[in-house]
């Protein structure tokens, strides 16, 4: 009996997919498929939050800034919620031994414009931070007072 063996090894840059086939007469195929996240730069406007918090009990904002603040330095990776969607980006470090909320500290439960590498797998969402800027000052500008507001 003659068994012809064909391996095949499909490699497709860019797209990250990679496939190997094994086949043999008489025997059935073997596929091994992985792909890389898909990766690419974005700019989001959204909020810091808890992930944790805003999942279970939907809380966000300024009002548990605290809370949010006490969950990063325990060790709870933050993440964006996006304005319009409701998408949660988790933050993700450059590298596995960094910290990801590292530059996220003092916008903790405010509104920032976060410039990064997006990635995204199985459903997950995360952003690698190359920028981040505040949206909103602490206290919003007053109107310059008017002469009738000034009281003699």
């Amino acid at each position: 009996m003659r068994h012809v063996v064909f391996l095949r090894l499909l490699a497709v840059l860019g797209s990250g997919l990679s496939a190997l086939s094994i086949h043999s007469e008489g025997m059935a195929a073997v596929i091994v498929e992985t792909q890389e996240a898909a990766r690419h730069t974005t700019t989001v406007e959204g909020e810091i939050i808890d992930p944790a918090l805003y999942l279970r009990e939907g809380r966000h904002g300024p009002d548990v800034e605290d809370l949010i603040s006490q969950a990063a330095h325990a060790g709870q990776t933050l993440a964006l919620l996006e304005e319009g969607t409701e998408t949660v980006y988790l933050f993700l470090a450059s590298e596995s031994r960094e910290n990801p909320n590292e530059f996220l500290y003092d916008h903790i439960g405010h509104r920032v414009s976060v410039t990064g590498f997006l990635y995204e797998r199985g459903g997950l969402t995360g952003i690698v931070p190359t920028d981040i800027l505040p949206l909103e000052t602490e206290e919003p500008p007053q109107p310059p007072a008017s002469q009738q507001d000034v009281v003699e």
